[in-house]
C-alpha cells in the first residue's frame, strides 16, 4: 500500500512509518524538514500541513495525519485549523482515508458517556485536549473517509513493543493490570493494522497494551529507597480496580436508593437522593466477587466515609456511612451506620435475602498481623463490643517510655462499640468505632474491616484522625489496609473482666 504520515519525524509519526515500512509498504514522509527524515528509505514530501493539497494526497491509499503541537495554550488551536484544512483536502480527494493520530481526552469514563477524561486532567492542562476533542467533532460532521485513533490514558514514549494490544471504542479501557496504557511502539503497531485491515472506517477506536517497563517511582527491590506505607498498610494486598467500568444501581432498605458507576480513572460517580458525586475510590477484593470500596464524600458536613460492600455472588449490598468532627466537646469522636440492600439487574427478581448481623464471631479471638513490628488481638467478647489486647511478645516491643500504657493494656479490659454484620458463609463485615479512645482525647477512628475468616486475612480501612498535628488539631485520616491472622486459644479469662471504659 502506499502510505503518507504527515510528521513523520516525530514521535509518534517516525514510529507509524517506520513500522508501515518494516511491513512493506511504500512510505512517503510529509515532513517541512526533510534531513530529520533522511537515510530512512521513504520518499518525501516537503510542505507544511496547512500546504498540502488535494492533489498531493489523491496518489496514497492512507494518509496518517501525526501532526503535534507543543502542550500549552498558544499552540493548542493549531489542531482545530489544521483539521479544518486536511478536511478540505480530503473531501476532495474521496478515495483516499485519513488516519488521524488523536487525543485521548475525548474517550468516556463512564457506560452512559456523560464524563470524558479530559474533565480528570487539570483546567490549566486541558487546552490542547479539548482543542483535539472540538477537531474530532468537526471530522465526524466531514465527508471524509477518516478514522480516528485515541490512545491510552497514559500514553508512554519510552515503552517497549510487544506487538499485541486491545482494541476499544469510544470508552477508556485498561490493561491486565488495569492500567490505561499504551506505548508509542504499540500504538504503532495498531496504527498500521488499521491501515490494512480498515476495520474502523468513519470510526473512532482506541487500544491498550501491557507495560513491560517500570514507573520511574516503581520499587524494584534493589533500589536504596522502599515503598512507603500507611499506617497498618504494609500487609495490603494491591489495590483492586476491575469494577472499572460497571455500574450497579443499589436498592436500599433505609436510605436512598443509589447508582453507582465505577470509572476508568479510579473515580466512581455516586448519585443518592438526586445529589451526584465523583470521588476517586479505593478497591480492595477478599473473596471470588465480594469487593470492599473505599471513598469519601468532598466538601460533606461532617466529613464523612462512604465504604461500599458489594457481594456480587449473592448480589447483596451493605453500605456504611462514617462521620467525624461533629462533636464540638470531642472532636475525633466517630460513629458509623450502616444500610443494608441488593443489586438490581434486568430479567432478574430483586433478592430478598440481605445482609445482617451476626454472633457468629463471639467467643472468637483472631491474632492479626498489620506488619512485622505490629500485631494485635481481637476478641469478640459480646455483639456489641470488641475487647483489644496484645500477646506477650507484641507488649516487649512497646516503647520504654509507655510503662503505663503497657500496665493499662493488662490491668485494664480495652473496650470499644462494634458491629459484626454476616455477608456470607466465611465472610464478615467487623466495625470497631474508638469512640473511648476519642472521649480521653486520642485521635479515635473508624476501623472497618471484610473479613475472610476461612483463610484469616482481611482488607479493611481506617477513617478519622491521625496522630499527627495540624492547624486545625489532629489530621484526617483515610486508608486501606490489609492484615493476615490465626484463631488463638480464649482461656476465658479476659473475656471475664468487667469492662473499663464501657457500661
Amino acid at each position: 500500500m502506499k502510505i503518507g504520515v504527515i510528521g513523520a519525524s516525530g514521535k509518534t509519526g517516525s514510529l507509524i512509518a517506520a513500522e508501515a515500512k518494516e511491513r512493506g509498504h511504500d512510505v512517503t514522509a510529509i515532513v517541512r524538514d526533510p534531513s530529520k527524515v533522511s537515510g530512512k528509505g521513504y520518499a518525501v514530501l516537503e510542505k507544511d500541513i496547512y500546504a498540502i493539497t488535494a492533489e498531493d494526497v489523491a496518489g496514497f491509499d492512507a494518509v496518517v495525519d501525526a501532526f503535534g503541537t507543543a502542550f500549552d495554550p498558544q499552540s493548542a488551536e493549531a489542531h482545530q485549523t489544521s483539521m479544518t484544512h486536511l478536511i478540505k483536502i480530503f473531501e476532495a480527494a474521496p478515495s483516499t482515508r485519513l488516519l488521524v493520530v488523536g487525543g485521548a481526552g475525548s474517550l468516556y469514563t463512564d457506560p452512559r458517556k456523560r464524563h470524558r477524561l479530559s474533565e480528570d486532567i487539570p483546567e490549566e492542562w486541558r487546552h490542547v485536549p479539548l482543542n483535539m476533542a472540538k477537531a474530532f467533532e468537526n471530522l465526524q460532521n466531514s465527508g471524509v473517509m477518516w478514522t480516528y485513533f485515541s490512545p491510552a490514558a497514559t500514553f508512554d514514549p519510552n515503552g517497549a513493543r510487544t506487538g499485541a494490544y486491545t482494541p476499544g471504542s469510544d470508552f477508556v479501557i485498561t490493561n491486565s493490570a488495569n492500567e490505561s496504557y499504551i506505548s508509542y511502539a504499540d500504538y504503532a503497531v495498531a496504527m498500521v493494522d488499521e491501515i490494512e485491515d480498515a476495520s474502523n472506517i468513519r470510526r473512532r477506536f482506541t487500544a491498550v497494551s501491557e507495560r513491560q517497563t517500570a514507573p520511574k517511582d516503581e520499587y524494584y527491590g534493589t533500589e536504596k529507597k522502599k515503598p512507603v506505607f500507611e499506617g497498618i498498610s504494609r500487609y495490603r494486598a494491591p489495590l483492586n480496580y476491575e469494577l472499572a467500568g460497571r455500574q450497579f444501581s443499589l436498592v436500599m432498605d433505609r436510605g436512598s436508593d443509589i447508582l453507582v458507576t465505577f470509572l476508568a480513572t479510579k473515580q466512581l460517580e455516586w448519585t443518592s437522593a438526586d445529589k451526584t458525586y465523583r470521588e476517586h475510590y479505593e478497591c480492595g477484593k477478599v473473596k471470588d466477587s465480594a469487593y470492599f470500596v473505599n471513598f469519601e464524600l468532598t466538601g460533606a458536613e461532617p466529613r464523612t466515609n462512604v465504604v461500599l460492600v458489594l457481594d456480587l455472588q449473592t448480589r447483596l449490598v451493605t453500605v456504611a456511612r462514617s462521620y467525624t468532627r461533629y462533636s464540638l466537646r470531642y472532636p475525633t469522636l466517630v460513629d458509623t451506620d450502616f444500610d443494608f440492600g441488593a443489586i438490581d439487574l434486568p430479567d432478574f427478581p430483586l433478592p430478598k435475602k440481605r445482609h445482617g448481623y451476626t454472633t457468629d464471631l463471639v467467643g472468637k479471638r483472631i491474632h492479626w498481623h498489620y506488619s512485622p513490628e505490629f500485631s494485635i488481638v481481637h476478641v469478640y467478647y459480646h455483639p456489641n463490643y470488641i475487647r483489644a489486647t496484645f500477646t506477650p511478645e507484641a507488649l516487649k516491643r512497646m516503647p520504654p517510655a509507655a510503662p503505663e500504657q503497657r500496665e493499662g493494656w493488662l490491668e485494664n479490659p480495652y473496650d470499644e462499640k462494634a458491629a459484626y454484620i454476616k455477608v456470607r458463609d466465611g465472610l464478615y463485615i467487623v466495625s470497631i468505632i474508638e469512640q473511648s479512645m476519642a472521649r480521653r482525647g486520642l485521635p479515635g477512628n473508624s476501623l472497618l474491616f471484610l473479613m475472610d475468616t476461612e483463610r484469616v486475612h482481611d482488607v479493611g480501612r481506617s477513617f478519622g484522625h491521625t496522630g499527627q498535628f495540624g492547624g486545625e488539631g489532629y489530621l484526617p485520616e483515610n486508608y486501606l489496609f490489609g492484615a493476615y491472622g490465626e484463631f488463638v486459644y480464649s482461656d476465658g479469662g479476659l473475656e471475664s473482666k468487667p469492662p473499663f471504659y464501657t457500661v
